[in-house]
This record gives structure tokens, sequence and C-alpha cells, in this order.
């Protein structure tokens, strides 16, 4: 067989079955993310506190929120206790439902003129230590 009974590729079929492939390529790249969610979100390091910290829809901005939290207490805080009180308080529960429950007992913090109920604070507190203690040891 010689190289002339081969059939050439013409110009015009390869042109649009390679744009083909590069649409396909752009829209996969685009919905995976949304079809498989857990295999492009962040990982953390483990802690004793994934339990709680499973909890946050967003834990990027909630160990913000924690670390100016933290700054503006008076005191440093124990992250066991705080995990525990968090622990007795949600009891198995949603965050929403214990966050309601403060909402009801009007049990509030208030953080640069932001008022948050008392759970989601104390979550985002516990965020912020355990970045922290993932960063720094």
């Amino acid at each position: 067989m010689s190289v002339a009974d081969k059939m050439p590729i013409s110009r015009r079929p390869f042109i649009s079955g390679l744009l083909g492939v590069i649409a396909l390529a752009g829209i996969a790249a685009i919905e995976a993310p949304r079809l498989f969610p857990k295999l492009f979100e962040r990982r953390y390091p483990a802690t004793s506190f994934d339990d709680l910290l499973a909890l946050l829809p967003d834990r990027e901005n909630a160990v913000r929120l924690g670390m100016v939290l933290a700054s503006a207490l008076p005191r440093r805080m124990d992250a066991r206790v705080v995990a525990a009180r968090l622990r007795r308080k949600i009891g198995g529960h949603s965050l929403a439902l214990a966050i309601a429950g403060d909402l009801a007992q009007g049990q509030m913090v208030e953080a640069q003129g932001w008022l948050l109920p008392d759970s989601l604070a104390e979550l985002c507190v516990l965020a912020a230590m355990a970045e922290r203690t993932s960063v720094h040891g």
C-alpha cells in the first residue's frame, strides 16, 4: 500500500470535528463542578471538631468572621470547651435549629455592628481556632 492509496483528511471535517471536541471539553469543564461538587470542594486538615465544622456552609468566611470575633474577646477561649458547649447545644440537630433557638431566647453576640446568634458566633470562633492550629501547629 502506498501513500497515494491512503485517503487524505479534508480540512473542513477535521476543523468541525476539532471544534466539536473543544466545545464538548468546554461544556464539561463548566458543568463538572456543578455535577460533582464533592470532587472540587476544598479539603481541610482533619480536626477533632470536624463534626461541628461540617455544619458550616462556607467555612472560609466563617474563619474570617471567627478571627474578628476572637480578637474582640477579652480572654482566650479553649477550643475543647467551645466544642463541648456547641455539641450540647446542637445535640445532633441542624445548625439552623440551634440558631433558631438562640434567636428565640435572645442569645446574640455583637461584633463590629453585626448581631449574630450565639451558636453561629461560637462555631465561627471554633473554625478560626481550628484553622489557626492547623496553620501554626
